[in-house]
């Protein structure tokens, strides 16, 4: 995952490499391919250019900011089957009623005149 920061760096080394070089890179493939970004910044310290350089590196430790510092865990739980619940109790299913006779009367007839349409 790129950041802003990431994005920022890597359209100025693309600026820059064009102009040195009269080529740049494909932004989006170094921002979404770790490969071609290791690459890119390979071509980016050896290019002997400071800013080229201090760029490279910027681009790594914006990466390493971006990362979480610790793994989110869920809320603690009383009891350890309640480990994975958002913490409001269980849910409970709610009563379910009979279904009322005329529903169910044209429920059933219905049912009845489309299997008998599909067996003739």
């Amino acid at each position: 995952m790129s950041t802003p920061v990431q994005l920022r760096i890597a359209t100025r080394i693309h600026f820059i490499l064009k102009r040195d070089l009269g080529e740049g890179i494909n932004v989006a493939a170094m921002l979404s391919d770790a490969n071609e970004a290791r690459e890119v910044l390979f071509v980016c310290q050896a290019s002997g250019n400071p800013e080229l350089v201090s760029l490279a590196r910027q681009y790594v430790n914006a990466g390493k900011l971006a990362k979480p510092a610790s793994i989110k865990r869920d809320a603690p739980q009383d009891a350890a089957w309640a480990s994975n619940t958002s913490g409001f109790g269980v849910t409970q299913a709610s009563e379910l009623s009979a279904p009322e006779e005329s529903s169910w009367r044209s429920a059933t007839q219905w049912l009845r005149r489309s299997t008998s349409r599909v067996a003739r």
